[in-house]
């Protein structure tokens, strides 16, 4: 495998297959959300790769948020 190098904004280029149809929403939202296509795709990506909550902390965020709401149980 090749290293890649950062570009001057410290990116490392690459390329993936996707489906053309995405690629233009993709690209269309970009665009609306004054961005380009790579700060969407890194935002899809943090968003996806970021740790999951378990199940017991879902449960405790829930117990807190009903403590502090008046419904504890």
């Amino acid at each position: 495998m090749v290293e890649k190098k950062p570009d001057s904004r410290g990116r490392i280029p690459t390329s993936i297959k996707i489906d053309p149809d995405l690629w233009k929403e993709a690209k269309i939202e970009a665009i609306t959300r004054n961005m380009d296509l790579s700060e969407m795709v890194e935002g899809a990506l943090r968003k996806e790769l970021k740790p999951k909550e378990s199940a017991e902390q879902a449960r405790e965020t829930m117990r807190l948020k009903r403590k502090h709401s008046g419904d504890d149980y």
